[in-house]
């Protein structure tokens, strides 16, 4: 009974000055937002990258071109080619797949609708490895690309982009660089995760985005997805191994070109960003302590105002235990609020911008169980000084108090 009337005792005082009580609250709320929006953001951002990586397959190791070096200085980057790819095909020592990629953006008609789009070349493996799954059509074979046949796959937002749908798109003809292609399959929805959106791009046979689209055999990377037997650090070798030898590299000599595994750029990903939300937080969290401090002087200048109440309730028979119960629950009170409203605050803000981003939605239960419990332990922290002082005072000295 003690404790519910405390409540409604502060939540009076609170109301008779409502401004003061907001500006007093708001480090507070400006804090909890923080921590909140911040930590969710995070976890979404990191679910993202997760949900990439998973979608390039666990065991897939990405081949890009790097910078030689002659002597003490780096010559400019020694492109990958498709002879490269078909080196790496050809080696029977480590049944693997292999989707060497070339792609750049260009235009792209419909009608009398256009767009610049990304467009990628690639082999039939490209969307097993990517784990791409098909939603209408079909894919293009090896056929189809050795035969340079002028056919595409859409990703499922190009149709947006063209104003129109897939099925409208779907066995018509599209222009790429005025060059006309037949649509023949769409892939599903797969979201924006790491590096380019694969919803917003075209898909066509690797010798037909070489000959016809972008002229030239000179690829952006090579995909190589290897069986579970196998370990990372043995297929890393192999590919050293084929394309040391491709690119006439002598013992002692720099590589010109870089293989890359996806679980230590996962592992890279989740350090980094360990780090700067741990730094986020810790920001966010001297915030609260701020606003800790200023709740400390309102409720000390809050004493000092009820004075005389302090002083009538003393003599009615309050005890110094009772009227420290109030002034704690008052201070633990103001901050549950600031702590709610930063709660709702700092949702909306991770909603919206999840939205914006389109990452997975990661509902940041903890992080509003912690920040609400938070504000609370700085509410009784910085509320035991100001209780304890209007605890103390003397009854017969409150009611002269003017």
């Amino acid at each position: 009974m003690l404790v519910q009337e405390s409540i409604g005792t502060a939540v009076d005082a609170i109301k008779a000055n409502k401004l003061r009580s907001i500006l007093t609250t708001l480090a507070i709320i400006i804090g909890t937002a923080a921590v909140i929006a911040m930590v969710a953001m995070g976890s979404s951002a990191q679910q993202a990258l997760n949900d990439s990586i998973t979608d390039l397959g666990a065991r897939t190791i990405y081949v890009y071109p790097s910078s030689s070096r002659q002597g003490a200085t780096n010559t400019s980057k020694v492109p990958l080619d498709i002879k490269d790819a078909i080196a790496l095909s050809k080696d029977g020592e480590i049944p693997w797949q292999i989707a060497p990629e070339i792609r750049g953006s260009k235009q792209v008609k419909f009608k009398s609708e256009n767009a610049s789009l990304q467009i990628v070349g690639s082999t039939p493996d490209f969307f097993s490895i990517r784990g791409y799954e098909l939603d209408s059509g079909k894919t293009f074979t090896e056929n189809d690309s050795l035969a340079r046949k002028r056919v595409v796959v859409l990703g499922s937002k190009v149709a947006n982009e063209l104003k129109t749908s897939s099925r409208a798109l779907l066995n018509n003809e599209i222009l790429i660089n005025n060059i006309s292609f037949k649509v023949i399959g769409t892939i599903k929805e797969e979201g924006a995760g790491w590096g380019p959106n694969p919803d917003e791009q075209i898909y066509t046979p690797l010798y037909t985005a070489s000959d016809r689209i972008f002229g030239r055999e000179t690829i952006g990377s090579i995909n190589v997805n290897f069986p579970v037997e196998y370990s990372t650090e043995e297929v890393m070798i192999a590919i050293e191994r084929i394309l040391r030898r491709e690119h006439d590299i002598g013992p002692g000599e720099i590589n010109n070109f870089s293989i890359r595994d996806w679980g230590q750029a996962l592992d890279l990903q989740r350090q980094a960003t360990s780090i700067f939300f741990a730094l986020i937080i810790g920001i966010a969290s001297i915030s609260l302590l701020v606003g800790g401090i200023g709740v400390m002087n309102i409720m000390l200048v809050s004493v000092t105002e009820r004075t005389r109440e302090i002083g009538l309730r003393k003599a009615l028979g309050a005890t110094q235990n009772t009227i420290l119960l109030q002034f704690i629950i008052e201070a633990i009170t103001l901050c549950l609020i600031g702590g709610f409203i930063g709660v709702i605050l700092g949702t909306s803000i991770y909603f919206l911008i999840a939205f914006l981003q389109e990452w997975p939605i990661v509902f940041p239960l903890t992080a509003i169980i912690g920040s609400v419990t938070f504000s609370a332990m700085v509410g009784l922290f910085f509320g035991i000084w100001p209780a304890r002082r209007a605890a103390k005072l003397d009854p017969a000295i409150s009611l002269r108090y003017e």
